[in-house]
This record gives C-alpha cells, sequence and structure tokens, in this order.
C-alpha cells in the first residue's frame, strides 16, 4: 500500500457511478455524469454532540436543509465537497419540501408509513402497492401536485426489491398524474426522471420516445429537437441501447424543426442529426442497435462514414452489419 489514491479512468467511471461511487473530483470522464457531493452535518439537543452527517448533491442542498429543519436539526458546520456522485434529481419528500414548503409537513407525516410500505415490497409487492395507491388516493384529493414525485419514490422503493414490472406501473401513473390534474412540468428535472428511470430499463423505448412528442407539444421544435437529442445521448452513455423508436422520434422532430425553421433556417436545423450521431456512433452501445434504428437513420449514417473517417473506424462493422439488414 503506497497510500496513493487511483483514478478511475474515464471507461469504468460511468459504471462506478451507476454502482454508487464517490470518485474524487476531477475524475476523467465524469464530468457529464456526475455532481459534487456535500458532506452536510447538522445536530440536535437530543443527540448530545454526535452529529449528523448528510452526503447530498451541492444543488440539492438547500432540499436537505429543509428536510433536516422539520426533524428539529440544524447545521453544525459549513458544507464540504467531498467527492463526486451519480446525478439524481430532487425526490419525494425533499421536492416537496423546496417547492411547496407550506405542504411539506402532508409529505413528512406519510414517510413513516412509506418507510413500512418499503419494506414490504419484495416480499408481498401486491400489498406494497396497494398500500402505495392508498396514499396516493389521499393526496389525489387535495395534493394532486405531490402525485408525480411520490410516485417516482415508489417506483424505486419497487426497483430496488427487484419488482421491475410494479416500479414501470408507478412511473406510468406519475406521468398519468401530471395530465391528469394538468401539473405545471419542471422540463429539466423531467429529463433526469426519464433518464434514471430508463438507465434502470424501467422506461421502455415507446416510453421514451413518447417524451419526444411531448416535448415536441411544449417547446418550439428546433429546441424540443435538441432536448431529445442531448437525453437520448446521455440515455446511451449510460447503456441505454437507442432503440427505432427513438431514431423515428428523432426524425419526427428534424421534420417539425424543418418545417418551423423555413428556407432561412433549414441548414442549421440540417446540421443536427449529423451531430447528434457523431456523438451516439462513438459510444459502445451504438453497435448494439437493432436494425429499426440503422435504417431510420441510414441516410445521415452513409453520409457521415463518407466524411468522417473516425465514424468508419467506430462504427464500420455496426454500419456493414445496417446496410445487410436494410437492403434485405
Amino acid at each position: 500500500m503506497t497510500g496513493r489514491t487511483t483514478m478511475p479512468g474515464e471507461d469504468s467511471a460511468g459504471s462506478l457511478l451507476a454502482a454508487g461511487a464517490v470518485l474524487p473530483t476531477g475524475t476523467a470522464g465524469a464530468a457529464d455524469r456526475a455532481v459534487p457531493l456535500t458532506a452536510r452535518t447538522y445536530r440536535h439537543p437530543a443527540l448530545d454532540d454526535r452529529p449528523v452527517v448528510r452526503l447530498v448533491d451541492a444543488a440539492l442542498g438547500e432540499g436537505e436543509d429543509i428536510a433536516a429543519g422539520f426533524l428539529g436539526l440544524t447545521p453544525g458546520a459549513e458544507p464540504a465537497v467531498v467527492g463526486l456522485g451519480p446525478r439524481r434529481p430532487l425526490a419525494f419528500p425533499e421536492w416537496v419540501l423546496v417547492h411547496h414548503p407550506a405542504d411539506g409537513r402532508h409529505a413528512l407525516a406519510v414517510v413513516p408509513e412509506l418507510q413500512k410500505l418499503a419494506k414490504q415490497a419484495r416480499s408481498r409487492p401486491k400489498a406494497a402497492l396497494d398500500g402505495h395507491q392508498a396514499v396516493a388516493d389521499r393526496f389525489a384529493r387535495t395534493l394532486p401536485h405531490l402525485l408525480p414525485t411520490f410516485f417516482e419514490r415508489a417506483a424505486r422503493v419497487f426497483l430496488a426489491a427487484g419488482q421491475d414490472t410494479y416500479a414501470t406501473q408507478l412511473f406510468n401513473r406519475a406521468r398519468k398524474a401530471e395530465a391528469q390534474h394538468g401539473l405545471p412540468i419542471d422540463l429539466n428535472r423531467l429529463d433526469e426522471v426519464y433518464l434514471r428511470f430508463a438507465s434502470a430499463k424501467v422506461v421502455s423505448a415507446t416510453a421514451l420516445a413518447g417524451y419526444a412528442k411531448e416535448l415536441s407539444a411544449r417547446l418550439p421544435a428546433a429546441e424540443a429537437l435538441d432536448r431529445f437529442c442531448r437525453l437520448a445521448l446521455r440515455a446511451a452513455a449510460a447503456g441505454v441501447v437507442p432503440s427505432a423508436q427513438s431514431a423515428s422520434a428523432v426524425n419526427r422532430l428534424v421534420r417539425a424543426a424543418t418545417r418551423a425553421a423555413g428556407r432561412t433556417g433549414a441548414a442549421a436545423v440540417a446540421d443536427r442529426e449529423p451531430a447528434y450521431l457523431t456523438e451516439l456512433l462513438r459510444l459502445p452501445v451504438a453497435a448494439e442497435a437493432p436494425a429499426g434504428w440503422w435504417k431510420a437513420h441510414l441516410p445521415a449514417v452513409t453520409a457521415l462514414a463518407g466524411r468522417d473517417p473516425a465514424i468508419r473506424r467506430s462504427g464500420d462493422p455496426a454500419i456493414r452489419r445496417s446496410g445487410a439488414a436494410c437492403s434485405t
């Protein structure tokens, strides 16, 4: 043992983050996937001199402080950055405490009940699902804006318990609640939610492509295209295999953006698909994409391979396979 800290390489950073590791600051390959983690220290009169220390995404520190305050904890020291951790969206009940502090007591009041239900998720999943739905029904009557993050928390509980089917159902209920109650949507938060659950194989290819339709309904065409392409790239970097549905969604967004741009802006839109594919084809999961994905993007991929040697080197076997598949 030399006492030196081994810095993980770019290839391993993503897998270490996915496993929950805390990486040293400055780790190569972690910049787009990780966030600074702070150690936040709290104290409580009942704990004497024993501090409570929480590792928290620096951007979510305010929510953590508010949640701790509801429990009677007070900050005991300035937050200190201790490393890099996986990027996570603000979750229930912290999301409620930050965005709807007046409803914080209602969110915190159900936490003990949710903890009991979480213990049942593996051994009695149907009973745990019914219990979560009973809590959701109470929220739906008076506090429907709590439902999306509540259902997402429940989905994570079932995912951790190995109950992927129930996790998918709960993720879908979160999206249904947004539509049913006409709730305002923070697209930055929703991007992170889709990314996290897609990486865990909870969000299907069809559901991820369906998000593209929601973006096109909420944003100008070019902005919807750029946002979905960023999400698709981040998902692919996290190991999500590109799908035929995703390729069709990108093509629809390209066409919509081209129509909206008119003659003067069409050239700028035309560059977006090649730029997206150039990044995607350098990722290992591109070689696993199904024939339908290659078929949908084949004209653009062929043009890229013709002028970019790096694309030919990184994707040549996959490009040949896709060409053969699409010609049959």
